[in-house]
Formats: structure tokens, C-alpha cells, sequence
């Protein structure tokens, strides 16, 4: 049987690489500069490798060539070559408030944004619909957008990940009434989080024109080279996927060359589980190899400006590569080591500026050359070099390759370290490097990413919301594993090859059933073509084999430093100081406000409440929209006839990850706030009863007296005068996404917001609200959904007979809905609520991000903001969670490092973190109502109980809890004892709380 060879491509920011495979053993290879138009680079690159074979007289089969390109990504980051999309989005009356495109970056916005339409359709996460599809409504809408002359369509339906009929249903009708549509199905290309995979759909769809010109350019560029063989893309998770699949989804290829490199890592090496260093000319990749693959990224990223929620490597990039310039710090920089390596470089440059190659400017890899650790260049040009300083730079080298290593790794047990890419020589193999077990520098270790590139694996992955009340554990995951199974065999798998390679289950809060998101991915090896559909290597005919154009020769954009977290965002913004009007003494919001506010938040939420991201996007689409948003301080209640009235608090409860998405339709909180209203109207406080019950089905049960649906005919409450008038809105809770909805709902009806709230932090449930526990009743309160439902509390025994009710309410309703309690008086606001919260909110994120920008620790700035504590720094290395009652429950820890080693800090969470204790002794260090919260050790921002995972390298802090959450009284609902600990769990403050003076001045 004649040998069968398979090429590997892959296109880096330097340099292009090549290699010929024959099973497992790597036959040749090429290393080529990379073109500004990349495909040059990549015929240059296979015609190297091809010619070797032809040298060496190697008689075979070529079955494929597998390409690892920047094209698309390229194309992203430049703006160009992309095309409109328009985008039809199945909600019905949920998801309105935020439409497409409403988080993309101005430029981009203006390149891709054709038309939206929001249409009926959308299910629940149980599969149950939304609203139906109504056909004429859609042919519409298929109409307007073939007379305006739109081609690219994105179709994305709420909860499409967990039930995709209506999609494609959509999908069917389009290909009927414009056959000439192209379409991006969005649960095709992203997980659960509607605008995330909304906006990953676009990217897809925006890229596909390019995408089949350039598929039809490597084709031919091929096909040039007498390549007539099949051939394929690598994929961001390590497998393939086909040129004919790539012309449907080109977005897969994102992020694939740190994936490329790991995957050749793993194969050169036959270690399947460790830690891979990838160092280039620029910077070092690391990931963590688990079985073989990239570990995924678990939370959100950015590519081109966008956030998306494809999955995509885990990989931390650092500042060092051969190109890495170094110079002597000055004495005085006392923060910075005496040498500093990078993050500057001379990149492909190298070769010219660098000493070893006659240049004037010393990089990483001169120091190399001049420590004994490579030999290139003239090593002559650097035997002057000051031995100290030659050390100095050796030891910051190895400082910084170590303290990546413990950023990455997923548990304090050392971890063998695979060294690949041509940027290996810094690293000295002989010694002890903290953190590794051992060190491997693999052979072929110069074109590990070709040979990733090269291997031949397909893969399917399912990621879905089941219902355990419904099904068994077991059964949902055999269900799961089965669908996977399927996706890999239909890309491409020989069955029998198939195995799966990852399972995850996160069960999620607030929700019935025991509801868990499950995620399941399968692998298997690709089956080789029939042999008549590869390239004989006879048939090659080197001498005549067409050679390309010369082109310019070029940094060419790298994918990875396309893509970077969701909140590298915010340093990029100007800072502002707060704007007070001078006559009414109000702080009006400005952008730079709003995120500073979103990073606060999202601090006190300790790891509950929800992200207030999605707020923060409602918040600034109003600013956008010419609304202003007015904040004011307590005492400025009651001091003009325009603020003599009551203060409304509103919020939204349910499931955060529901609200992800399932999105708001925009009234939800207003229809309550107005059924509050309506209800006052018609109250007699005297007896708390309604005046007039005409018509009205009134229920009694379960400690409530409430309706069901309350929706009056006609209601006057605008017109209303009197002391019940709403002059203002105030936050129920300011920790997390509930801190947002008080500015969006003023905005919208021109009130402004009081600078307080009801918790001062984020708890679970609405018997903690401060002004309940203080014995202001709550009703009559109201709950709405998105589809008007207005249900309503007349009478309750107890604020938790509340919470109970509603809480059951709100499931019925899809398990989000905003809700609104009785207004409070000025005295009230003043007395029974946390003042000045939204200035905490600020300062805090204010602090955080403006210590991130210069460079100065945003930790150190929030604990010192706060008088707060920090308990540890380190890395996640356990997560357990369980779903009880509908509260995510479960278990956090955080192994130390540096002044924290060899100590491991536990915390216990219901959806927030309620009790943090030391393992050593098992002492309590923190408790609930105290906020522990924790934080990305490098950016300072917060990071939720569902975001948590293994590896993150985070930091722990306790901030001190307003004195009204002190007292024996707040103590008795929001204590530890209220979470169920025993008595020996005592509250003890962490420190005196920082109450500063309110942003919007006192009057």
C-alpha cells in the first residue's frame, strides 16, 4: 500500500510553517516569512516542504493539506472585506431592549450593520415557546430585506441552543422565498447567552464573501502546486474542519494557532497533560493541555471589539520572544526588577536589529546567545556584553516564564512543561524552573503549530440547558454525549474512532427542575479519503511547478491579540469626573460613569446579583438615545415641589444566567412600577384593602393576599398629586445587574435616582431589603414579565411570604420579571436604606479601573477605597456546586501564593459568597453581612460564582458591611444564621465602614 502523507500549514504573526506528516513521524518541514496577503506565504511554504519530499525520492499519496490561516481574523481586526448582515431575531416580547448590534464597536457597526427585525418566536429554556412564529409576518420581513437588497442574514432565536426548530423552520422559509439568501443558524456557532452568539452569528455571516474567495485562492494556489488532494482549516478546538464546511462557518477558525501549537505539542511529545510555553519572535503563548486538547475558555472574549461566546483556547500570552527588547531599569524604579524583558520588540525585525545579526539593539535572543543557551547569528557581537547584566536578563527571563506557569496551572502539584516554538533557546532546560515537573523540548519543537495543524481529528460539541426534574442525570448526559457523537461523525469521524473528550455540568440558580447547563464534547479521527482523491507524488513535477509572486514581507495581524477578555474595554476609555448641575445639584451620567458604576457593582456583588454588563449596555444605549440620567443625594427628597413625593424601588429577580439569554423587553420593571401605582390609587392604607375589587379575582394563601394579573382599564396615575406621587426611582440592590435598572427605568420616564439602595450589596431573596427589615410594608408590590403579566401582593404576613410567592410567580413567568415594592417616603429612603451607594458603586470601580490604566495595583486601590481586607491571593483550585431549593450552593478555594503560600482559603456560597475560613484551622475570617468578594488578581475586576474555575488566578477581598446590615435586628435576616450556620458562626466587622460623602452634593 503506498504511503500516505498529509501537509500541515500554519500562519503566524512572523512566520508561516510547513510540515509533511507520514502517520506519526514528521518527514519534513518549512519555516517561511509570512506574506501581507498570507496565501503567497502559504504556497511558499507547502512548495518548500513538497520539493523535500521530491529530494529525498519518497514515493506516496498526499490525502490532504490542512490549513491553519489569520485570513479571516485579519479581516476583522482591519474592518475590511466584510459585508452587511441583516439580523432576525425570534423573541416575541422578550430580548426587545437591547437590539443587534447594540455592543459593537462604532467602525465596525458601520461596515456590517444592515438591517435588524425582531419577530414573534423565542422559547423558554424548558423548550416551551415564547410566542409562535407567525408566517406572514415573516414573509415580511423576508421581503424587506430582499428589496433592500440585503443578501447576508443572521437568524438567532432565544434559547435556540436548547431547542433549534424555529430556526430553522425561519431558515426553510427564507431559502423558499429568496433562494439566493446566504444564512448563519446562530445555534450553529455560539453557546447559551443570546447577544454573545447573536454577535459571534454576525462575525460568521459578515465574513463568508471573503471566506469563499479565499478557500477558492488556496484551492487554486494549491492546485498550482499540482495539489489536487483534498483539504481542510484547523478549527479553535484543536480539530478540523472541511473548505466546504469553512465557506458556512469561517468564525471557527478564530484563535486557531495557539491551538495548533498545544495540539503538535502534545503529539510530538506523547504527553497528554501538561502545561505548553509556545515562545515566538513577539510573545509566549501558555495553555493547559487536557487530554491532548487546549483547555477551553470559560468565559467570554472579544474578538475585533465584539464579545462573543464561541469557545475558544484558554490562553495566557505574555510579553517574551526572541525579539524581546531589554534594558536596565532605572535604580529608582524601586516596583521594577533591576532588568526588564519586553513587551517591546523588534518582532520579524529581528534579524536586522538584533546584536547576533549586526544590528545596534539587544534582544532576548542576544542574551540568549551570549549565556551559552543557543548558538546563531555571530556570537562575537556579543562577548562584551556585561556578564551581570547577561544574568540579570537570563534570571528576569526565567522569572517571567515561572509566574505565567502559575497562572495557568490547574492545581498546586507541579506540571511537566512542554517547550515548543522557535523562541525555546531563552529558556535554560537544565534548570530548576518552579512549577515543572520536568521539561520537555520536544523534536520538531521549531513547527510544533504546522504539525498540530497537520493532525487529522473532527470534532461536535453540544452545550444545553436540560431539565433534571424531567430526566435523569445520567440520562440528560448520555443524551448529550450521543448528540456530540453524531456532530463528530457527521464532519467527518470514522465511528469507531469517536471518544469524548470533555463533560461539564454548572447547575444554575433560581431555576426549577434542578436545571443544569451541560456541555459534552467528542473527538474522533477524520477517515482518509478514497485514495483516488489524493495527489500522487509522481504526479508532482517539481520543475515545473508554478512559483508565486514575490510579496511584501510583513508582520502579518495576529489572531490571538485579536481576541482578549470581555472587560478589556473599559482602560481604553477617558476618564471624567462627575458632572453636577449647578441649579438642581444633580450627577448626570456620562459613559465613563456607567462603567465605572458596572465594575462597582459588580465588587458588591460578591459574586452574585448577575453581571451588571447587561445593564450597563441599557444604560449607555439610553445616553445614546439622548436620555439623561439624573442622580441625587437623599436629603434633596422632599426640598422642591418636583422632589416632594414617594421613591419607587425597582429590580429584576430570577435566574441571572435566564436573563443572559432570555433578555428584558424593556417594561418589565416600568409595568410593575405602574401596577404599584395603579394599586396606591385605589389603596386604603387604613385597612390595606382595595376600594373597589369590581371585576377583580382576589386570592388568599400561603401568608399573601394577592391577584394574579392585575390590568385596570384605564389608569390616572401620571396626573396623580399628593405624597403617593413618584418623584424618584431608587435601586432595590446595588450589587450586580439590579444596580443598572433603576438609571434605565429614570432615564425612560425622567425621574431621577436616589443615591441609595435597600441592601448595600447583593442578597438572594426580598425579605432582606433593608427597608422590610426595618417594618416598612412592602406591599401592595408587584412583579411583571415581558408579556404585561402584572401580578400582584395586597396583603403579606411577612416580607418571606413575599419572597416565597414571588419567587414562584416569577418562575411561571420564564424565570425573569421585574418587580416593584410599595414607594417609600423621604423619612423612609433616609432611615431604613444604605445611603449614597451608587457613590460607593463608583468610587469602587472608579478606583479599580483607574489603577488598572497606570499600572498600579487595582487590588491595593479597592481595599484601600473601602477599609477593606484582603484574604488571599491566588489561584482557583477547587469549585464545587449544587442546585438546592433554586440557590446555587457550593463550595470555592483558593489555593495562596506569594505572601498567601501554603494556605488554602474556602468560601462558601449561596449565589453570593456568604462565609470565608482558612483550612488550616478551619477558623471563620469573614461572614455574611460583611461582602467577600473576589476579583482578578491582575485587572481588579469582580468574577461571579458561575464564572469561577479552575486556574483562575484571583484575589479574595472583604469589605465592611454598612452599619444597617449590623444590627441585631438586620443580623436575625441577613447574618450568617439566616444562611443556616450554626451559632458558633459569629459576625465579627472586618473594620470600620467607609461612608463618604455623596458624589451629587447634599443640598
Amino acid at each position: 500500500m503506498a504511503a500516505l502523507f498529509s501537509i500541515g500549514v500554519d500562519v503566524g504573526g512572523t512566520n508561516t510553517d510547513a510540515v509533511v506528516l507520514q502517520g506519526d513521524r514528521v518527514v519534513c518541514w518549512s519555516k517561511q516569512v509570512t506574506t501581507r496577503d498570507v496565501t503567497a506565504g502559504v504556497a511558499r511554504a507547502v512548495r518548500a516542504v513538497l520539493k523535500q519530499l521530491k529530494d529525498k525520492n519518497l514515493q506516496g499519496t498526499i490525502s490532504r493539506v490542512n490549513i491553519g490561516t489569520t485570513h479571516f481574523v485579519n479581516a476583522l481586526v482591519q474592518r475590511r472585506d466584510l459585508v452587511p448582515v441583516s439580523v432576525v431575531r425570534l423573541c416575541g416580547t422578550a430580548s426587545r431592549a437591547l437590539p443587534p448590534f447594540c455592543d459593537f464597536p462604532k467602525d465596525l457597526k458601520k461596515v456590517v450593520c444592515g438591517s435588524y427585525h425582531l419577530v414573534n418566536g423565542g422559547v423558554q429554556f424548558d423548550g416551551q415557546e415564547i410566542s409562535s412564529l407567525e408566517e406572514g409576518e415573516l414573509r415580511t420581513c423576508i421581503r424587506t430585506i430582499r428589496d433592500e437588497g440585503g443578501r447576508n442574514v443572521v437568524i438567532a432565536g432565544v434559547f435556540s441552543p436548547v431547542a433549534p426548530q424555529q430556526e430553522e423552520k425561519v431558515a426553510e422559509l427564507f431559502r423558499v422565498e429568496f433562494p439566493e439568501v446566504s444564512l448563519t443558524l446562530s445555534h450553529e456557532v455560539g453557546q447559551i447567552g443570546l447577544l454573545e452568539r447573536e454577535n459571534a452569528a454576525v462575525l460568521n455571516e459578515c465574513l463568508k464573501p471573503l471566506c469563499h474567495r479565499t478557500v477558492e485562492a488556496f484551492r487554486q494556489a494549491l492546485n498550482a502546486l499540482g495539489l489536487t488532494c483534498p483539504f481542510y482549516l484547523t478549527q479553535n478546538d484543536g480539530t478540523l474542519i472541511s473548505a466546504e464546511q469553512t465557506l458556512e462557518f469561517p468564525v471557527r477558525t478564530f484563535a486557531s494557532g495557539p491551538t495548533n501549537s498545544m495540539r503538535g505539542a502534545a503529539f510530538l511529545s506523547g504527553v497528554e497533560d501538561a502545561i505548553v510555553i509556545d515562545i515566538g519572535g513577539t510573545t509566549s503563548d501558555l495553555g493547559c493541555l487536557m487530554g491532548g486538547f487546549p483547555r477551553q475558555a470559560s468565559t467570554r472574549v472579544k474578538v475585533g471589539g465584539v464579545s462573543t461566546n464561541f469557545r475558544m483556547p484558554d490562553v495566557l500570552s505574555i510579553g517574551l520572544g526572541g525579539g524581546s527588547i531589554v534594558r536596565q531599569t532605572d535604580g529608582a524604579e524601586t516596583n521594577q526588577p533591576p532588568v526588564q524583558v519586553g513587551p517591546t520588540s523588534t518582532g520579524y525585525g529581528l534579524v536586522r536589529e538584533g546584536l547576533v545579526f549586526g544590528g545596534s539593539t539587544l534582544t532576548a535572543t542576544d542574551v540568549a546567545v551570549a549565556a551559552g543557551l543557543a548558538d546563531l547569528g555571530d556570537p562575537g557581537h556579543v562577548t562584551s556584553l556585561d556578564r551581570v547584566l547577561v544574568q540579570r536578563a537570563v534570571d528576569r527571563i526565567h522569572q517571567m516564564v515561572e509566574e505565567a506557569i502559575d497562572q495557568v496551572k490547574l492545581s498546586g502539584e507541579e506540571q511537566p512543561i512542554l517547550l515548543v516554538g522557535g523562541g525555546t533557546i531563552l529558556v535554560d532546560g537544565k534548570r530548576n524552573i518552579s512549577g515543572a515537573s520536568s521539561i520537555q523540548k520536544p523534536q520538531h519543537y521549531q513547527v510544533a503549530n504546522a504539525v498540530g495543524a497537520a493532525l487529522g481529528q473532527v470534532s461536535g460539541t453540544v452545550d444545553r440547558v436540560v431539565s433534571l426534574a424531567q430526566t435523569s442525570r445520567d440520562e440528560a448526559i448520555s443524551r448529550a454525549k450521543a448528540d456530540a457523537i453524531q456532530q463528530a461523525v457527521a464532519a467527518g469521524a470514522v465511528d469507531s474512532t469517536v471518544e469524548i473528550t470533555e463533560v461539564s455540568e454548572v447547575p444554575l440558580a433560581y431555576l426549577p427542575g434542578n436545571a443544569t447547563k451541560v456541555t459534552v464534547k467528542a473527538v474522533g479521527q477524520l477517515g482518509e479519503r478514497l485514495s483516488c482523491e489524493g495527489t500522487d507524488l509522481a504526479d508532482i513535477n517539481i520543475d515545473t511547478m508554478a512559483t508565486e509572486q514575490q510579496q511584501e514581507e510583513g508582520d502579518a495581524a495576529d489572531s490571538t491579540a485579536a481576541a482578549t477578555p470581555l472587560a478589556s474595554h473599559l482602560p481604553t476609555l477617558k476618564e471624567t469626573e462627575p458632572e453636577i448641575d449647578p441649579e438642581s445639584g444633580a450627577w448626570v451620567l456620562s459613559r465613563w460613569d456607567v462603567e465605572c458604576l458596572a465594575v462597582g457593582a459588580g465588587i458588591l456583588g460578591c459574586g452574585g446579583g448577575g453581571n451588571p454588563g447587561l445593564g450597563r449596555l441599557q444604560v449607555l444605549r439610553a445616553l445614546e438615545q439622548g436620555g439623561k440620567i439624573r442622580v441625587i443625594a437623599p436629603e434633596r427628597l422632599g426640598t422642591t415641589p418636583a422632589l416632594t413625593g414617594s421613591v419607587a424601588s425597582v429590580a429584576f429577580m430570577g435566574a441571572p444566567t435566564i436573563q443572559f439569554e432570555k433578555l428584558c423587553g424593556g417594561n418589565e420593571t416600568r409595568d410593575a412600577l405602574r401596577c404599584v401605582q395603579d394599586l396606591c390609587n385605589v389603596y386604603n392604607n387604613n385597612d390595606r384593602q382595595l376600594s373597589n375589587t369590581d371585576g377583580l379575582e382576589v386570592k388568599r394563601g400561603d401568608g399573601v393576599t394577592y391577584l394574579d394579573d392585575y390590568r385596570p382599564e384605564q389608569t390616572d396615575h401620571e396626573t396623580d398629586q399628593g405624597v403617593d406621587r413618584v418623584v424618584a426611582v431608587m435601586s432595590a440592590e446595588i450589587g450586580g445587574l439590579n444596580s443598572m435598572e433603576p438609571l434605565v427605568v429614570g432615564a425612560a420616564l425622567d425621574l431621577p435616582v436616589v443615591d441609595a439602595d435597600g441592601m448595600g450589596r447583593a442578597f438572594p431573596e426580598l425579605q432582606m431589603f433593608a427597608p422590610f427589615i426595618y417594618g416598612v410594608d412592602p406591599c401592595p408590590a408587584a412583579v411583571a414579565d415581558d408579556k404585561g403579566q402584572r401580578a400582584a401582593i395586597l396583603k403579606t404576613d411577612s416580607a418571606k411570604h413575599l419572597e416565597n410567592h414571588f419567587r414562584a410567580v416569577c418562575v411561571a413567568m420564564g424565570c425573569s420579571a421585574g418587580v416593584a415594592f410599595a414607594p417609600l417616603t423621604a423619612p423612609q429612603v433616609r432611615s431604613t436604606c444604605v445611603q449614597y451607594s451608587l457613590s460607593r458603586a463608583w468610587r469602587l470601580g472608579h478606583a479599580a479601573l483607574h489603577a488598572y490604566k497606570s499600572g498600579t495595583s487595582p487590588v491595593q486601590a479597592v481595599l484601600q477605597q473601602e477599609n477593606g481586607r484582603l484574604l488571599a491571593m491566588g489561584k482557583v483550585s477547587d469549585v464545587q456546586r449544587t442546585t438546592t431549593a433554586g440557590f446555587a450552593r457550593g463550595v470555592l478555594k483558593v489555593e495562596g501564593s506569594g505572601d498567601f503560600l501554603g494556605q488554602t482559603l474556602k468560601i462558601d456560597f449561596q449565589n453570593e459568597n456568604l462565609v470565608a475560613r482558612f483550612l488550616s484551622d478551619n477558623k471563620v475570617v469573614a461572614c455574611v453581612p460583611d461582602l467577600i468578594t473576589v476579583v482578578d488578581a491582575d485587572s481588579g475586576t469582580p468574577i461571579a460564582t458561575e464564572e469561577q474555575r479552575y486556574g483562575l488566578r484571583v484575589a479574595v477581598l472583604v469589605l465592611p458591611a454598612p452599619p444597617l446590615l449590623c444590627t441585631p435586628q438586620a443580623l436575625k435576616v441577613v447574618g450568617p444564621q439566616a444562611f443556616g450556620y450554626p451559632e458558633d458562626v459569629i459576625y465579627s466587622s472586618v473594620g470600620e465602614y467607609n461612608c463618604n460623602e455623596p458624589i451629587p452634593p447634599k443640598p
